[in-house]
């Protein structure tokens, strides 16, 4: 199987081809960890991808300093602490790479957006001395999982709440936004990978490996973060739903009524 070839110590001796050449000098043991790893993607790539995430972190910090009230700071650290644990179930799907439950859509419908991304990568950081992910492919996995994975999700349930402010519209968009924000997170890791000169695989192949895994997690996405939400309607109603902070959302979510209770 392929992942317990890369499973495998490298083996010595010259290498027989390129795809070998890879895989003994990039994943002797990648199948075992998360997230992508130094040596995954192209060093443009991963610098470009490491200005944009510095970019965001810059505006959530500053957004999160002026925004993010007490009530929600506890929250934010259960939920953190939460899928720091939900991460660590994943499995291999090609090249070294894994797939596993993100967190964003929920971190991203309670705390906003922008304090969802600070939330991924206080957990990214967390998850580095573990030897999940990398310093070079940090500011990728942030992209990935703290903007993509936050802010498409946001505003899926941001829509979603607009047309129908109910229990069932908060369900509805709270599995859209799951489901998509993981789908649509997995397609960004993919097409860095695909373009990227370091990786063994072309984009069509990281594309389709990586989103067809994760349209089933997303499902299971989708179905947590709807669980989450209606706990956390049942026992903080306060909580839900957040106020969008994202100027791309024009208006705000509408208060809860007492068709939500």
């Amino acid at each position: 199987m392929l992942s317990e070839k890369l499973a495998a110590p490298a083996q010595s001796g010259k290498p027989k081809s390129e795809y070998e050449y890879h895989i003994q000098k990039y994943y002797p043991r990648a199948a075992l960890k998360m997230h992508l790893r130094d040596g995954y993607l192209s060093l443009i790539v991963s610098v470009a991808l490491w200005i944009v995430a510095l970019a965001f972190l810059v505006v959530a910090f500053w957004r999160a300093n002026r925004r993010l009230d007490e009530k929600r700071v506890p929250l934010m650290a259960t939920l953190t602490a939460m899928f720091f644990a939900v991460q660590m179930v994943n499995y291999p799907i090609i090249g070294g790479t894994t797939a596993h439950l993100l967190g964003g859509p929920v971190l991203a419908i309670t705390l906003g957006p922008f304090a969802a991304l600070i939330a991924m990568t206080i957990l990214l950081t967390i998850q580095l001395p573990l030897g999940d992910g990398g310093i070079l492919s940090f500011g990728a996995n942030v992209f990935n999982m703290g903007i993509v994975g936050t802010f498409i999700p946001f505003a899926i349930f941001a829509a979603v709440w607009k047309l129908a402010p109910s229990r069932s519209g908060m369900i509805a968009g709270g599995f859209l936004g799951g489901f998509l924000g993981d789908l649509c997170a997995a397609i960004t890791a993919g097409l860095e990978l695909g373009f990227s000169s370091t990786f063994p695989y072309g984009p069509v192949i990281a594309l389709l490996a990586m989103a067809l895994n994760h349209s089933v997690i997303g499902v299971v996405e989708g179905v947590a973060t709807v669980m989450i939400l209606l706990a956390l309607l049942r026992m903080r109603p306060d909580l839900l739903p957040v106020q969008p902070e994202a100027r791309f959302a024009a208006h705000e979510l509408p208060a809860p009524t007492k068709e939500v209770a």
